[in-house]
């Protein structure tokens, strides 16, 4: 049995999941590869709860080495995830009025609100914003994540993320991004006794055009214990999942850990701090050495605070009084030992590309909203870089959610009494939690304004928050007042003047 077998067998046990359930979904395209690569995922979850292993410094046995680890990753992860989404993205449902008259502009803005409307309903409901934020961290520890819109009749529609610890997945050899075989496995219960382990398995495909799917309990040997939901066609003519990879290369379906780019910086750092704690440890406590005292007077010596020592000089040593001191360690190495450290945690901050704030070179340097900006400008082009491949997922799971809501009416009037045949786009807008210098912003605006490159409405609607509508609304109401303060003036009445005025 080769190394990396036994270590896929002791991962699937550490999972509670039996391996022929796994193994007999794995004939597809990356199977073998997967299978090989799970002890390797479940490595880094433990990086990322327990922090990076090290090589503490030896001790002579009477002295035990510092053991606290860093967590550093588990930081940078975590402040990654939250500048990605810890302000959830808008989730817009846009329909083309361009060549549309304003009577139709009116029922198409009726129909989007009805959309819309499904959509927020549903993304409500499942506590997306939460979700997506944990999901995230999920992505950049296991390499990939998967989303799945299930339609049930009695809790509606559900989206769930999926670690890449609980799912396989195929995809058709000319697309890559056409999911052909998708399969979610979790324990419900577990146990020392395999037989009474519970092992929940849900299984898509595609068949004839349409998507299938079937729910089964296992134990923890992998014997079929219970047929919840036997071969069932779906109304549905695609499998109702993405999967989000994390960075990797052209064509790849496994991804990429952040845990793997970060595990060495963090082992080292940890080290070199312990060593450091070491050495503190012991310099509070120095070696105490005596020369040329009696050995009688200097057994069991107190190192209380504040004990009193009666000795006496060795009678052997004539001529000599005897001596009593401490070594104490000078700590000189410090500053070059901070230097290491701060280099070293600047390396696993420029990994993911996130700005230490914290840094003495970065102190009295945050002034405005463009500081900060800039110095969160290549963490931004980062996470841009990572919506390359969230963003289109995301649209694909509100076309789910709007197809599967067509498909069953019952589902959907949970949420809309129905649902209009129009074509329409699915917008995902990320937002950054910077703060905006928003005073220099309208200035810059109002300009663009006055000098004919930016429209009213365009304006009212950035700052005012308003539809389509309600800005034409507002231009209407503007117009009118200018129109009654002109014709004011005309007849010379005071702006402003009263009736007894």
């Amino acid at each position: 049995m080769s190394e990396a077998f036994k270590i896929t067998q002791n991962s699937l046990l550490n999972m509670g999941v039996p391996q022929n359930l796994i193994s007999e979904e794995l004939e597809g395209i990356y199977g073998t590869t997967v299978l090989a690569e799970l002890g390797e995922i479940i490595g880094y979850y433990d990086i990322y709860e327990k922090g990076a292993e090290f090589q503490a410094e030896g001790t002579n046995g009477d002295y035990t080495a510092s053991d606290l680890k860093y967590k550093l990753i588990r930081n940078l992860i975590n402040k990654e995830a939250r500048f990605l989404f810890s302000k959830t993205p808008d989730f817009l449902i846009k329909v083309d009025k361009s060549e549309s008259s304003e009577t139709q502009k009116a029922l198409l803005d009726e129909q989007e609100s009805q959309i819309q409307t499904l959509v927020d309903k549903v993304l409500k409901e499942n506590h997306m914003s939460s979700i997506l934020l944990k999901a995230a961290k999920d992505c950049f520890i296991g390499k990939r994540i998967a989303c799945v819109v299930n339609f049930n009749p009695e809790k509606g529609i559900q989206v769930s993320f999926i670690p890449s610890l609980e799912f396989v997945y195929d995809v058709d050899p000319e697309s890559n991004t056409k999911i052909t075989k998708f399969v979610a496995f979790y324990t419900i219960k577990d146990d020392k006794v395999k037989e009474n382990q519970r092992v929940y398995k849900k299984k898509y495909w595609l068949d004839n055009g349409f998507c299938y799917f079937n729910e089964n309990i296992y134990d923890g040997n992998g014997v079929l214990i219970e047929e919840q939901t036997p071969d069932t066609k779906t109304e549905l003519e695609f499998i109702p999942a993405v999967v989000i990879i994390n960075d990797g290369l052209t064509g790849d379906l496994l991804g990429e850990s952040e845990v793997n780019q970060l595990e060495d910086f963090e082992s080292y750092y940890s080290r070199l701090a312990n060593a450091d704690i070491d050495a503190e440890r012991k310099s509070m406590n120095p070696t105490r050495y005596t020369i040329d005292m009696s050995p009688e007077s200097t057994q069991d010596l107190s190192a209380a605070a504040g004990s009193f020592w009666d000795l006496t000089s060795d009678p052997t040593k004539e001529g000599s009084p005897g001596q009593v001191g401490i070594l104490e360690p000078s700590m000189s190495y410090s500053t070059v030992l901070g230097a290491t450290l701060d280099r070293t945690k600047t390396a696993m901050y420029e990994q993911v590309d996130m700005p230490d704030l914290t840094s003495d070179k970065l102190q009295g340097l945050v002034t405005s909203g463009k500081t900060i900006k800039a110095l969160y400008y290549p963490l931004i082009v980062r996470c841009d870089e990572k919506m390359l491949a969230w963003r289109p997922a995301l649209e694909d799971v509100i076309r789910f959610i709007i197809t599967g809501a067509k498909a069953y009416p019952d589902i959907m009037r949970m949420y809309v009494d129905e649902l209009p045949e129009i074509d329409y786009e699915v917008n995902v807008d990320n937002q950054y939690p910077l703060p905006e210098d928003e005073a220099e912003e309208k200035a810059i605006d109002m300009s663009e304004v006055g000098n004919q490159v930016m429209s009213r409405k365009s304006y009212i609607k950035k700052w005012r928050g308003l539809t389509d509508s309600e800005a034409d609304t507002e231009i209407q109401q503007i117009a009118q007042e200018n129109a009654l303060l002109q014709a004011a003036v005309s007849f010379g009445i005071p702006q402003g003047s009263g009736e007894n005025g």
